[in-house]
């Protein structure tokens, strides 16, 4: 037996002892954060899985995975040993319809509300009413959890390139809570604190965000937080600004202590232990947290930083793209490890790099077929022969996050994997060049980049694009573009909107081609018609050439060609004086008009 098998077993059994007929293990923290710190991966501990989503749920006698398209083929790897079965999560398989077909009337299901969201709480209980199931609030993990790392003591910092200061969106944050008519709001979703601060930290990985809490009243404004993080100085300015204070674990005592209020939380972001203890005493207003629409609208001055942080990044991918072109000439043995790391010394160059912004995804042929392939020291591809060589990797600049996803050919190609990068060029193209109207749900643009690939039938497993912070989380609410994703209100698109747009074809065994660049939502200012309402198109703000010796211009008609015509133009205008030698050649070769 394993150690996944062993701890398997041992919830079994406390289960047993409680009574217990289903245990649910998510993927999350307190703060219901994407990238989770090493103590709240409970998922990862009693699995072996590594991927960054993904339920689990046990049963007396069964124990089941669900996880999306992305990581199937790495959940197969990871599970391979134990009696844990993978269950490939669709619109059709999910965890809770499992539940409701499983599970025995009047059974008893146990998760930890400190973890899971107050909305998904309100789903289980309404999906599983039919059979009388009880939900109950169980930690049954901290108890077979021996050795379980610490929390993150890492320093916080000022982020000193924001344009607007702390005590401005303080001021914005409670006009949206007046017109809530609320008196309170509770935040508990790390980067909206830090957006509402100005602050940073490294508490998470690849985010640059610190474990915390926040609550904004009409008079105050307190930060639950461990001191220790805070310098003298730090403090002293947060004082001066209206901030006050409080050890982090005060939290729960606190919203204790509130009573006969109008309380503001987003039922999408706070957990329902939390929820649970203000609902004893307050009135409850649900509604999107207002921080996280002040913060996804970007703008004009945060938008120039960010366009500083793409020139920033796309001189440094011309390094490293340079330096692999040379290396695999001079027949050096090159791993997909080494693209990690190579890639990171060359943003690490530029003053204002801090760290990866997720873990980079450099993937060889069939490695490249897996959407969120990680390279380990265990198991690693060289970077030799023919093929394709995926790459998609992303930076943390105090001015700026990134995200971009290029392939690149090694020795040679064939027709069909020319074809495929063709088709997945023309989606990306289709869907940067579109007009679209101002306050669409974003959701519905995903069919403008799949019907390229729709007329092959041809489709792929993940949303077409998501949003991104501005030195903050890389994948950032509340727009998505994904035909997974429902057309909600929040998720109208907006004025100054970051998205990534990243197309794919991913063959198993065989290959992937993802090609990704990050866009800004901009007005329409000079509209052919007026009469229809204010449209939207997409500015690029990604600067990295595409490869021409991988497009089949065949395939491209004229519209298509003139796209990447302007903007390997652009590339080179924002790039080129600020390269020399190799790179500068390297870049000229790949920005190349195409006929």
């Amino acid at each position: 037996m394993n150690i996944y098998e062993s701890r398997i077993k041992s919830l079994q059994k406390l289960m047993k002892n409680d009574s217990i007929d289903a245990y649910l293990i998510l993927t999350s923290d307190p703060h219901l954060s994407e990238y989770i710190p090493d103590f709240w991966k409970s998922r990862e501990w009693i699995s072996g899985f590594s991927g960054s989503a993904g339920s689990i749920i046990v049963t007396q006698d069964y124990a089941g995975l669900w996880t999306d398209g992305r990581y199937w083929l790495q959940a197969q790897k990871e599970l391979q040993d134990t009696s844990i079965q993978l269950q490939k999560q669709d619109s059709h398989n999910t965890a809770i319809k499992w539940l409701k077909a499983n599970l025995k009337e009047n059974s008893k299901l146990a998760t930890d509300y400190r973890v899971l969201p107050l909305s998904m709480k309100k789903d289980l209980q309404s999906q599983l009413q039919d059979i009388n199931i009880t939900l109950l609030n169980k930690d049954l993990l901290t108890p077979l959890w021996e050795q379980r790392p610490p929390l993150p003591l890492n320093p916080i910092y000022e982020h000193i390139q924001s344009p607007h200061n702390r005590i401005e969106k303080l001021q914005s944050l409670r006009q949206a809570m007046q017109s809530l008519k609320a008196t309170h709001h509770l935040v508990s979703t790390l980067d909206d604190i830090a957006w509402i601060c100005n602050l940073r930290g490294s508490d998470v990985p690849y985010n640059p965000v610190f474990l915390s809490y926040l609550i904004v009243s009409k008079e105050e404004a307190i930060l639950f937080v461990d001191e220790q993080k805070i310098s003298a100085v730090l403090l002293e300015n947060l004082h001066k600004d209206g901030f006050i204070i409080k050890p982090y674990e005060q939290i729960e005592s606190f919203l204790q202590g509130i009573k006969e209020q109008k309380a503001l939380i987003d039922p999408t972001k706070t957990t329902a232990y939390l929820a649970d203890i203000l609902k004893q005493h307050n009135e409850i207003i649900e509604s999107i947290n207002p921080s996280t629409m002040l913060k996804a609208c970007k703008s004009e001055e945060e938008l120039e930083q960010i366009e500083a942080a793409m020139i920033q990044d796309g001189v440094a991918l011309c390094k490293f793209y340079t330096w692999l072109e040379d290396a695999l000439g001079d027949k050096q043995k090159i791993s997909e490890l080494d693209i990690d790391e190579k890639l990171r010394e060359f943003r690490s160059e530029n003053k204002n790099y801090i760290s990866d912004s997720f873990a980079t995804i450099a993937g060889f042929n069939a490695n490249g077929a897996q959407p969120h392939y990680r390279a380990t020291k265990e198991q690693f591809s060289l970077i030799e022969g023919d093929g394709l060589l995926l790459i998609d990797s992303g930076a943390q600049y105090t001015n700026g996050t990134t995200d971009i996803t290029r392939v690149v050919p090694i020795g040679n190609i064939t027709q069909d994997q020319r074809r495929d990068y063709t088709l997945v060029l023309k989606a990306h193209i289709a869907l940067s060049s579109a007009v679209f109207p101002l306050g669409i749900a974003m959701p519905l643009l995903d069919c403008i980049a799949r019907i390229a690939l729709w007329r092959e039938q041809i489709d792929y497993m993940h949303g077409t694009g998501h949003g991104v912070g501005y030195f903050l989380n890389v994948h950032e609410g509340p727009q998505v573009i994904s035909y997974f994703a429902p057309p909600l209100e929040k998720t109208k698109a907006k004025i100054g909107m970051v998205s990534s747009i990243e197309p794919g074809i991913y063959r198993p065994n065989q290959w992937g081609i993802r090609l990704e660049n990050l866009v800004v939502n901009k007005l329409v200012e000079q509209p052919k018609e007026e009469q229809f309402g204010q449209f939207l198109f997409f500015q690029t703000l990604t600067l990295c050439p595409f490869e021409s010796s991988c497009i089949d211009t065949m395939l491209l008609n004229d519209e298509e060609k003139n796209w990447l015509n302007n903007y390997h133009k652009k590339v080179f205008e924002k790039l080129g004086d600020r390269l020399e030698g190799r790179a500068k050649e390297w870049l000229e070769q790949r920005t190349r008009a195409i006929h």
